[in-house]
């Protein structure tokens, strides 16, 4: 029997039974024994000699099956032969044991040999690795959202607001002081207040002249 020295979880296993030496062997009936917690049996995948009629089964729980026998006046295999080949796939990581318990040959006169323990491998299975994420840059600064940026501001005062929590921009308002426009209020209030004070210099002057020319 021979088998993989080593593999990856997930990976395939092919396992191979052979005989050295055979002579006229007409049939044969073996078992290969696994252990079902480190690997699986790949249904369909045993591979026996050409010619004459194969039967396999596996038990599911550790043990495959394999019969095969030459037909009619067929002559039987001689020499080195390979009586099967099955895959296994590898589930778990350990020391996958594979071996031969029992093996049953017969000739084409029909005579019988029966063998125990006719061979054994062992299939170190590692641990699949793991996957890594691939690094990502970190990036220097959060970007900000085009949405409430404004590309014309440059940092300046808006010259439109004002500092005040009043109800209304230049009003008068009881929360409202302070700001350019408050400034222009305040300006104009004053020019107003001067003009009014001319306004009555003038009135008094065109009423003084007024008592002159009448004096006269």
């Amino acid at each position: 029997m021979t088998a993989p020295a080593s593999v990856e979880a997930g990976a395939s296993i092919e396992v191979t039974v052979a005989v050295t030496g055979a002579a006229d062997l007409y049939a044969y009936d073996l078992a290969v024994a696994y252990d079902p917690d480190l690997v699986t049996y790949a249904a369909d995948s045993a591979v026996t000699p050409d010619g004459g009629f194969s039967d396999v089964a596996d038990d599911g729980a550790g043990t495959v099956a394999v019969a095969h026998t030459r037909l009619g006046s067929s002559p039987g295999l001689a020499g080195d032969q390979t009586l099967a080949t099955l895959t296994f796939t590898a589930v778990a990581a350990g020391d996958a044991a594979f071996a031969v318990p029992a093996v049953t040959l017969v000739g084409a006169d029909s005579a019988t040999v029966d063998l125990t323990d006719a061979g054994s491998a062992t299939t170190t299975i590692a641990a699949a690795p793991v996957p890594t994420d691939d690094p990502t840059d970190d990036p220097s600064g959060t970007p900000t959202d085009p949405g409430t940026s404004d590309p014309d501001d440059d940092g300046s005062p808006d010259p439109t607001s004002t500092s005040g929590t009043g109800s209304g921009a230049g009003s008068g308002g009881s929360g409202g002081s302070g700001g350019p426009l408050a400034s222009t209020g305040a300006s104009v209030a004053a020019i107003v207040a001067a003009a009014l004070l001319a306004v009555a210099a003038g009135v008094g002057v065109l009423v003084a002249r007024r008592r002159a020319v009448a004096d006269r």
